[in-house]
C-alpha cells in the first residue's frame, strides 16, 4: 500500500495529465476550427488560389483553381505538377509559368504580372498573378503561394478608354469644318517639323494661303456658302499635295498655311502656284470690287535650305510674303529663298 504522500504524488501528477489533455483537446478543436476556416475561407474566395512546393508540385489549391482554371477535381492537380497535365497545361505554357516561377524562388519575395489564361471553359482571359514566396522554419524557401484576380473587364474598359481619349484627341486636333488640322496641332508640331532632318540640298517649303476678299464674299453669299467655299478650298490643297507628304493646317478663319519639301525652288512654286490655279478653277463667283469674278487664294511661299530655322521669324518671312502678294493684285504667290 503507497503512502498518503506517495498517494498525493500520484493524484496530483493524474490531475496534471488531465488538464494537460483537456488543453490537449482544447488545442486541437481550435486547430481543427482554424483548418475549417481556412479550408472554407480559401473554397469561398472567387479568386483561384494555389501554393506549390519548390520542384513546382501543387501542394494545395482553392476550388476556384482547379474548377476554373483547370477544369479538374483537386485530388487530380494535387501532387503534380504543370508538366503532369498537359491536356490543361500546354507544353509551351508550362514553360513560361515555370520560368517566372524560378525567377521568384532564385529572389525570394513578391512577383506580379499579367497574363493571358485559357480557362476550363475554353475562353482566354487576363488575369493579374500575385505570387509570394513562403519560408520553412529554418529560413528556406518552401514554395510559392499565388492568387489570379480576373482582370478582363478591367482590361477591356481600359483598352475602350484609352481608344475614347485616343479619338477625342484627335478631334480636338482637327478643325470641325475642314477636317484638316487645326491651330492647336500646328502650334504643337510646326517646331518639330522645322526641324525634322532632311536629306542635302532637299528645300523645306512652308507657305501661308488666305482666300482673296472673303469678308465681302461671306457678307455677299452668307456665311453657309462661305463654310462651302472653305471645304472646297481645303480639298483643292489635300488634292494638290497629297503625294508629296503635306502637313496642311487651318490656321484661322480663311488661312491655310503647309510645310513640305521640294527639290528646288521652281519645284515648290509650280506647288502652290498648282492649288492657286486650282481654286480658281473651281470658278465659285465672287462679284465685288476688286476680286477676280471668282473666288482666289494669294500666298507666301518660303523656301529654306538653311537647317538653323528660328520658328517666328520662318512664320512672319511667310506672312510678310503673304502681304506682298496680297499688296500686288491678289491671286498670286510671292516667293523667297532663305
Amino acid at each position: 500500500m503507497p503512502h498518503k504522500t506517495e498517494y498525493q504524488e500520484l493524484k496530483e501528477t493524474i490531475r496534471r495529465l488531465e488538464t494537460r489533455a483537456s488543453i490537449v483537446d482544447t488545442l486541437s478543436n481550435q486547430l481543427f476550427q482554424e483548418q475549417q476556416f481556412l479550408k472554407i475561407l480559401l473554397n469561398t474566395i472567387p479568386s483561384p488560389i494555389f501554393f506549390k512546393d519548390c520542384e513546382g508540385v501543387y501542394r494545395h489549391c482553392n476550388e476556384a483553381f482547379s474548377r476554373e482554371i483547370l477544369g479538374l477535381d483537386r485530388q487530380q492537380i494535387l501532387g503534380k505538377s504543370l508538366f503532369d497535365l498537359p491536356e490543361e497545361i500546354p507544353v509551351e505554357l508550362a514553360e513560361i509559368y515555370r520560368k517566372k516561377d524560378k525567377a521568384l524562388l532564385d529572389n525570394p519575395g513578391t512577383q506580379v504580372y499579367k497574363s493571358e489564361v485559357l480557362c476550363s471553359d475554353g475562353i482566354n482571359r487576363i488575369y493579374q498573378f500575385y505570387k509570394s514566396t513562403i519560408m520553412s522554419e529554418s529560413g528556406e524557401v518552401a514554395g510559392i503561394v499565388g492568387i489570379m484576380l480576373d482582370i478582363t473587364s478591367l482590361e477591356a474598359s481600359h483598352t475602350k478608354l484609352e481608344k475614347q481619349n485616343t479619338e477625342l484627341e484627335s478631334i480636338s486636333y482637327l478643325d470641325s469644318l475642314t477636317g484638316l488640322f487645326n491651330r492647336r496641332k500646328f502650334d504643337e508640331v510646326y517646331p518639330s517639323l522645322l526641324l525634322a532632318p532632311r536629306e542635302d540640298g532637299i528645300l523645306l517649303n512652308f507657305a501661308i494661303f488666305d482666300i482673296d476678299h472673303f469678308k465681302p464674299f461671306n457678307d455677299t453669299y452668307g456665311h453657309p456658302t462661305g463654310d462651302e467655299a472653305l471645304k472646297e478650298v481645303a480639298a483643292v490643297i489635300l488634292r494638290r499635295l497629297q503625294t508629296h507628304s503635306p502637313h496642311v493646317f487651318r490656321i484661322g478663319g480663311e488661312e491655310f498655311c503647309i510645310l513640305f519639301t521640294s527639290n528646288n525652288e521652281a519645284e515648290a512654286l509650280k506647288q502652290v502656284e498648282g492649288i492657286r490655279k486650282d481654286v480658281e478653277a473651281l470658278s465659285i463667283p465672287h462679284v465685288y470690287k476688286g476680286a477676280a469674278g471668282v473666288l482666289t487664294v494669294s500666298a507666301g511661299l518660303l523656301s529654306m535650305k538653311t537647317r538653323r530655322l528660328d520658328f517666328k521669324e520662318v512664320y512672319e518671312d511667310a506672312d510678310q510674303l503673304l502681304y506682298d502678294a496680297k499688296h500686288s493684285g491678289r491671286n498670286l504667290v510671292a516667293q523667297r529663298l532663305r
